[in-house]
């Protein structure tokens, strides 16, 4: 610094001390008075006391230590400061001792060096350490060369103006990154449903769960050996550390694979245990061990959320964001896989799903079933359009149908599908996918689920399997999961292999309904859990063991009665019913036999005459539409009857139980189901085809429902 800046400086700082004192003698007397109200005693007498020495030092430690804390929380994000400062101050004092030693050229090409050999030293040494990203090279050569170059500058001439605004655009453009890389994190807003004590974390406890890992999984000899579980940082719900994997022996998968023994060896839950990649570096992953979860009870289904696009399915178990199925984008609607084995979870998760489609007011659900509406009795009951599994074949010719129409009459001759009420989204919920998919037509479902996205049409497919060999080897599981994948728990290992190219596997998740993972590319690989919407059994159920639900919680046949069923667009409709028709009026070989008059030989060699069974689809007509109706088949002969008259040789024999039940009085399902001896489930399947056919009619929903027999079938 030169003799005439100094002086400058000096002269400026005695001319800012006298205003200041200036300024002081204007002021009232009493104005650095305590002038704080203290109660109507002290107003009554009208003289408020300055504080005294005790108050006054309690304050400024109460302030110390304030400032303390907002130094340790920003201490990173003000590293960058702390070394330009510090370089800053030695660069003068360089330059003061230099120029007593008449040498600043030599002590400043030797502190250019020092720095210069200090910074690569310190890089190789946080490289091999892997505390420094190999991205950061660089960045870290660039940082190194400008400030040995600066230093140079500064020790020889000393800290000059130019000299400190080159230091401070270097301190905030190297700090960019920096600081990109070290924000704080975001604020996250804990599940509306679940209140949590703030957690306390001491330090103590942040040392206990990387002294359990290097013991117990990172050791010589453990599951994971070699890897470190360091940097141990509060959060809302617990603790995030970082998970340094020993590159080219670990990768996650593996750690996801293992997180029981983890658990064991951490002493920890397993469901309070979550990983997370750094897209920096494979090496490296966030360790999260929650204290405090969000989802350790039940988390229930307060109504539909959608948002962008997406249905939020539940919380995450760290609490950090919610578990999404995304829906629809830009041009087009996305199906999906889903997979989980007996209670899991997985009709809950289908429940949330098609509710919430429903609740969009321009999605067309329809609901195929291969136990014919016993997996999700309600969406059977309440979906637009239902088939089971003698009727698989048939939905499949009809969606392929609607997606022919579709892509030779697309609105307004655009790229892509965006929904709306008059021409809607149609979402395929396809439950036991193991009995639908079969080897002739797993193509055809692939190429249905690859391509009809485009023009509005989503399959999604659920079973308990998620191996190939349910998809019949096909490329239909692969067609499925580019949308979406959500796995639940499996029964068998060998059902879990979701990921083909990795070790995670279904059956290692804990047996909790509706404990999960999103499994898609662009999902976050943690676990969470499925909003729950109880059914009325639900709720009867639990009142008998003294468990109630909250008031004003709805419950899953509520929801479902209260959706807005939309109808499909008249040209799609019109799609599907040709496709109806003609599938009707082809008859089969025995009914074209039958109706030739042939007879059928007997093993005694006796011709006697065979009822004929017609295949008709039993998915009824769609609710709200005015669908044609198929045309009258070939003419059957009749079948000589007993005393009591047959309903038709095309009934099978649970549907003429069902169907005589209605004519003899029984309207709601519940007392044919105990009059027939079947379940409720099967007789709620057996009157959707009954009523398909026009032979029995609903009026009401809910425990309102009641089914009469038609005039045809009387």
């Amino acid at each position: 610094m030169t003799p005439e800046l100094q002086q400058h400086i000096e002269r400026t700082a005695a001319s800012f001390a006298e205003a200041t004192m200036q300024a002081m003698a204007a002021l009232p007397e009493d104005a650095s008075v305590d002038q704080t109200v203290r109660g109507a005693a002290d107003d009554a007498t009208n003289a408020a006391q300055p504080r005294n020495r005790a108050q006054r030092r309690a304050a400024q430690r109460s302030e110390r230590k304030l400032l303390a804390e907002l130094e340790r929380r920003n201490r990173k994000q003000l590293m960058p400061h702390y070394i330009a400062a510090g370089l800053l101050g030695l660069a003068q004092v360089v330059h003061s001792l230099a120029i007593q030693a008449q040498a600043a050229g030599v002590a400043a090409v030797v502190t250019g060096l020092a720095c210069a050999t200090a910074g690569a030293v310190g890089h190789v040494w946080l490289r091999r350490r892997e505390h420094a990203l190999a991205e950061w090279t660089l960045w870290s050569a660039l940082l190194t060369t400008a400030t040995s170059l600066w230093m140079v500058i500064a020790v020889t001439a000393g800290v000059t103006w130019g000299s400190l605004a080159l230091a401070l655009a270097g301190d905030y453009a190297f700090g960019a990154r920096w600081w990109a890389a070290n924000r704080h994190p975001e604020a996250v807003e804990p599940a509306p449903e679940t209140e949590l004590a703030p957690v306390e974390v001491d330090e103590s406890m942040l040392a206990l769960y990387p002294r359990r890992w290097a013991e117990y999984l990172g050791g010589s000899g453990c599951v994971l050996a070699g890897s470190q579980l360091v940097s141990g940082e509060p959060f809302e719900h617990g603790i995030e550390y970082v998970l340094r994997l020993r590159p080219g022996k670990h990768d996650l998968d593996m750690v996801r694979s293992n997180m029981s023994k983890i658990a064991s060896g951490l002493g920890h839950p397993e469901t309070k245990l979550t990983v997370d990649p750094v897209e920096e570096n494979p090496a490296l992953a966030r360790f999260r061990v929650v204290t405090a979860s969000p989802v350790a009870g039940d988390v229930y289904f307060h109504g539909p959320q959608f948002v962008d696009g997406r249905i939020v399915l539940g919380p995450y178990i760290d609490g950090l964001g919610d578990a999404v199925w995304r829906l629809y984008t830009d041009n087009s609607i996305w199906g999906g896989l889903i997979v989980g084995g007996t209670g899991s979870g997985k009709s809950r998760l289908i429940d949330v799903i098609a509710l919430t489609a429903l609740y969009t007011a321009c999605t067309y659900v329809i609901h195929v079933d291969g136990q014919d509406g016993m997996s999700c009795p309600q969406l059977w009951e309440h979906a637009q359009e239902r088939y089971g599994a003698d009727d698989a074949e048939y939905a499949l010719r009809r969606l392929i149908a609607m997606q022919q129409y579709r892509q030779r009459n697309r609105r307004g001759g655009g790229h892509g599908f965006n929904p709306s009420p008059d021409y809607p989204g149609i979402l395929v919920i396809v439950d036991e996918a193991h009995v639908v998919v079969t080897k002739d037509n797993a193509d055809k479902w692939a190429k249905l689920a690859r391509e009809a996205r485009k023009v509005g049409i989503a399959v999604i497919m659920a079973d308990q399997d998620g191996s190939l060999e349910t998809f019949k080897k096909s490329v239909l599981r692969g067609s499925l999961r580019a949308g979406n994948a959500v796995g639940l728990r499996t029964d068998e290992r060998s059902q879990g292999q979701i990921l083909s190219h990795g070790q995670f596997n279904l059956h290692d998740l804990p047996a909790i309904p509706g404990y999960g993972h999103t499994l898609g590319e662009t999902a976050r690989h943690a676990p969470f859990k499925n909003r729950w919407v109880p059914t009325r059994e639900d709720a009867a159920k639990g009142a008998s063991k003294g468990k109630s639900f909250p008031k004003e919680l709805l419950l899953v046949e509520d929801w479902y009665e209260q959706a807005t069923k939309i109808d499909l667009d008249h040209g799609t409709r019109a799609a599907g019913d040709r496709a109806r028709r003609d599938s009707i009026a082809t008859p089969t070989a025995p009914a074209a036999a039958s109706a030739a008059g042939t007879t059928a030989v007997t093993g005694h060699g006796g011709a006697t005459p065979q009822p004929t069974r017609m295949v008709l689809p039993t998915v009824p007509k769609p609710r709200g539409t005015d669908g044609a109706a198929a045309p009258n088949s070939a003419p059957v002969a009749p079948v000589a009857a007993a005393s009591t008259p047959s309903p038709g040789p095309e009934l099978s024999d649970s549907e003429q139980r069902v169907l005589a039940a209605v004519r003899a009085g029984y309207a709601q399902p519940g007392a044919i189901a105990e009059h027939v001896g079947l379940t409720r489930q099967r007789v709620g399947a057996l009157l959707g085809a009954l009523a398909g056919k026009e032979l029995v009619t609903k009026t009401g929903s809910g425990p309102a429902v009641r089914y009469e027999a038609t005039t045809t079938a009387a």
